[in-house]
């Protein structure tokens, strides 16, 4: 069984050439005439496995393009409804929604991931003491009482905190009955333990430019239960005491940071178990050289530093900063609620971070290089690397982006980031793009960063970026990107950026983008059982719509590289592959129905490849084993590029290949066997077909990041 496959005889520029003809070709190609070419058909014997020519049955994969091989079997991409986390449910495609409240809740009022009520920090119990956990060690506190010569007893309590804690034995419990207590307390040369009837009714005030509870030195172990702390400085500051603990706690209406924890001398821990942060300024929680535990929190409201222009977080709104600068910083946070920040939500600078079973929303853009990021993991030179882990969560409604990591080590899994940028409109400052990567711009050290069962949702402009840095994505799904710059739009950008950046992609799926699909820069990326469909023009101009827009960044000299195995594109616009001047290997590969810009082929676009020789040296596409199908206008277009197809079949093709006419820069099509033409059941010949018509252009380079959190 054989297929004629031939080139049209009108103009030049073109040859299809077979395999044994690469060398004579090469040193001949201005002069030889063109050559008729008769290409096997599906029935075609096994060529020699040096000439790069594929099989007819090709080879099998364990699942289809768009899931992943798991123990279990298969796994679409996105998150799998078992492994949303604690506190979320599945939303039916693919991706988790937190149990909360729907409205905004009130002063003192919270919930964390799980709970559809608001509630107060902690009961206020019975009795004076509420649920304090009273032995005969115990000392008692009351503002109210109008007594003489108090001794700490329940007769006859101290009126002041402070009394109490100066006078407490080694952990003991200090209750505080109802009432303002306007104190600045130190707790330091032993633990004790704070408890309070319930934040409700019990306040700590704090003075001016002062911090209304410290522990410090010593007073390792000491705990704070049920109470609350405003003031005109600092909330509560924790240094140089290990195993600390604040739970119940309502932090609010500071004048200063809510909560510092801060390794100044030695070692210091903290754990913060359900608090409640609101309405502190300039950050919500510090922690410097410290490490800290938060579980079942919410930080919300922070209010911007506007007072002191010297004051490090002046200009500032974030839920928290970590940072290492003598020893390493640590933050784990599980059932966490941040929110209607500003800035930041989180920044870790080369520190730890952990975040589980988490929300992050609504984090606001307020400068250049405060834009409205969830979270921020940076590098700092004289560290190791900083890490991120990142689990079970969802980020949403973040003004530039949810995540982002520059030159730190990241892992990212069983997460779900949406609504990215949603509020931008036209003329507002910055991008939207759910997840970033990019080098350090203090040393160029690269992200390293891991991508596990994450959806990325209705992100505007980008859905993730991987600049300079070295990724490994299984699992990924990216859906319904927004229109957002008006020329550039990306699903998945791959990007040179002060380094070459490397991306393996498995088992994931890239649906609904505008611009296009997957675009690699002067990168290089191996897609392996994934899925890139109705990828739009941009509606600006109503150009592009590329599946996989590969190509090299010309100012740089740098070419891109791609290699696609068993992968579905389908339902673009452009192009389902465009080439310039870059390599790819099309392997086991299905391209289908891609549309054109009106859908009707009208203005000429709808090509399954495109393989353009533009700027920087020749591009060159190797396809095996391959189906290109229906697409509108041709199968592919070569631009003055090789291209060498091996065991391919068009099916339904209005073309089957086209050349550009360029006498400078000839279009080669390279005969490696195995190809099959035809519609329908029928074979038929396939033709080069010469054409003048101007081919869609490579693209500018992407837009900028966001200034850098370094």
């Amino acid at each position: 069984m054989r297929t004629q496959i031939s080139e049209a005889p009108q103009g030049r520029g073109g040859r299809i050439v077979p395999a044994r003809h690469r060398s004579t070709m090469r040193r001949h190609r201005l002069t030889l005439p063109l050559l008729q070419i008769a290409l096997l058909a599906a029935c075609v014997q096994r060529l020699d496995p040096d000439d790069g020519a594929g099989t007819d049955a090709g080879p099998t994969f364990p699942c289809p393009p768009g899931a992943v091989e798991t123990g279990a079997g298969c796994e679409p991409a996105g998150v799998p409804p078992g492994r949303c986390g604690s506190g979320f449910t599945p939303d039916g495609a693919q991706g988790c929604v937190p149990v909360l409240p729907a409205e905004a809740g009130p002063p003192g009022q919270m919930a964390v991931p799980g709970e559809a009520a608001w509630r107060e920090v902690a009961p206020c119990g019975t009795g004076p003491w509420g649920g304090a956990p009273i032995d005969e060690t115990t000392e008692f506190v009351d503002a109210a009482y109008a007594g003489a010569e108090s001794d700490g007893t329940e007769a006859r309590p101290w009126t002041t905190i402070q009394d109490a804690i100066d006078r407490a034995a080694e952990g003991a419990v200090i209750a505080i009955a109802e009432g303002s207590y306007v104190e600045e307390l130190l707790i330091s040369g032993q633990p004790v333990r704070l408890w309070g009837r319930c934040p409700a009714r019990v306040e700590i005030v704090g003075p001016p430019a002062a911090i209304a509870v410290q522990v410090d030195r010593g007073a390792s172990a000491t705990e704070i239960h049920d109470l609350a702390v405003r003031g005109q400085g600092m909330g509560l500051g924790v240094a140089n005491a290990r195993d600390v603990l604040v739970e119940r706690v309502w932090i609010h209406d500071t004048g200063d940071i809510g909560l510092l924890a801060a390794g100044l001398e030695s070692e210091t821990s903290l754990t913060v178990r359900g608090a409640l942060v609101e309405h502190t300024t300039g950050a919500g929680m510090v922690v410097a050289d410290a490490a800290v535990r938060l579980e079942g929190t919410v930080l919300r409201d922070i209010d911007l530093a506007t007072g002191d222009r010297g004051h490090p977080f002046y200009g500032h709104a974030m839920a928290m900063q970590v940072e290492s600068f003598e020893r390493r910083a640590s933050v784990t946070a599980r059932s966490v609620v941040i929110e209607r920040v500003g800035g930041l939500g989180v920044r870790f600078s080369g520190a730890d971070g952990v975040v589980e079973d988490s929300v992050v929303r609504d984090v606001a853009w307020l400068a250049e290089d405060l834009p409205g990021t969830g979270l921020a993991a940076t590098h700092i030179p004289s560290f190791d690397p900083g890490t991120l882990t990142v689990r079970g969560s969802v980020l949403e409604r973040n003004h530039t982006a949810a995540i982002a990591m520059i030159g730190a080590e990241a892992t990212i899994e069983a997460t779900v980031v949406r609504d990215t940028g949603l509020a931008l409109t036209e003329g507002d400052p910055g991008h939207g793009m759910g997840l970033y990567t990019e080098p350090s711009r203090v040393d160029d050290r690269p992200a390293r960063v891991a991508l596990r069962h994450v959806l990325v949702e209705r992100s505007r402009e980008r859905g993730v970026v991987v600049n300079g840095s070295d990724v490994e994505i299984d699992g990924l799904l990216v859906r319904e990107i927004l229109p957002g710059a008006p020329d550039y739009g990306a699903g998945l950008e791959i990007a040179h950026d002060q380094r070459r950046s490397s991306a393996q992609v498995r088992g994931s799926a890239v649906e609904g983008s505008y611009g296009m699909g997957i675009a690699v820069f002067g990168a290089d990326a191996t897609l392996d059982s994934t899925v890139v469909r109705d990828t739009r023009p941009l509606p600006s101009n109503e150009e592009v719509g590329r599946g996989v827009n590969v190509q090299s960044l010309p100012d740089l000299g740098e070419r891109a590289s791609a290699h696609l195995r068993n992968v579905l594109i389908e339902s673009s616009r452009d192009g389902g592959l465009f080439l310039s001047d870059s390599d790819a290997t099309v392997d086991s590969t299905t391209i289908t129905d891609t549309l054109g810009r009106t859908l009707d082929g009208g203005n000429g676009y709808g090509y399954g490849i495109i393989a353009y020789n533009n700027e920087t040296g020749q591009a060159d596409a190797l396809v095996r084993n391959s189906v290109i199908e229906r697409s509108t206008a041709a199968g592919i277009y070569n631009v003055g590029a090789t291209v060498r197809l091996a065991s391919t079949t068009f099916t339904c093709e209005p073309l089957d290949l086209v050349r550009y006419v360029d006498e400078r820069s000839p279009a080669v099509y390279e005969d490696l066997g195995g190809n099959v033409c035809g519609c329908d059941g029928r074979t038929i010949d396939c033709k080069a077909e010469p054409t003048r018509l101007e081919p869609p252009r490579a693209l500018p380079p992407p837009p900028p990041l966001p200034a850098t959190e370094d």
